[in-house]
């Protein structure tokens, strides 16, 4: 590609502009939000406090990284 399309640099486009990854993210909730088997009456609780002071590298216990 010789010129990058001034849309890339500028924001600004011509013609049809539409932001795909961003309508695909209100569908998918959309699609979550129309889902009633699932309720949210309360916030997650909290994690136990040993997981946050771990400093651990990532697969230090094992499994996939």
């Amino acid at each position: 590609m010789k010129k990058m399309p001034s849309r890339d640099t500028s924001g600004k486009c011509k013609g049809e502009c539409r932001d795909r990854v961003f309508e695909g993210e209100n569908q998918r909730q959309k699609t979550i939000n129309k889902d009633k088997s699932v309720s949210y009456s309360a916030p997650a609780s909290k994690s136990p406090s040993w997981t946050s002071d771990r400093d651990d590298p990532p697969g230090s216990m094992g499994g996939r990284v």
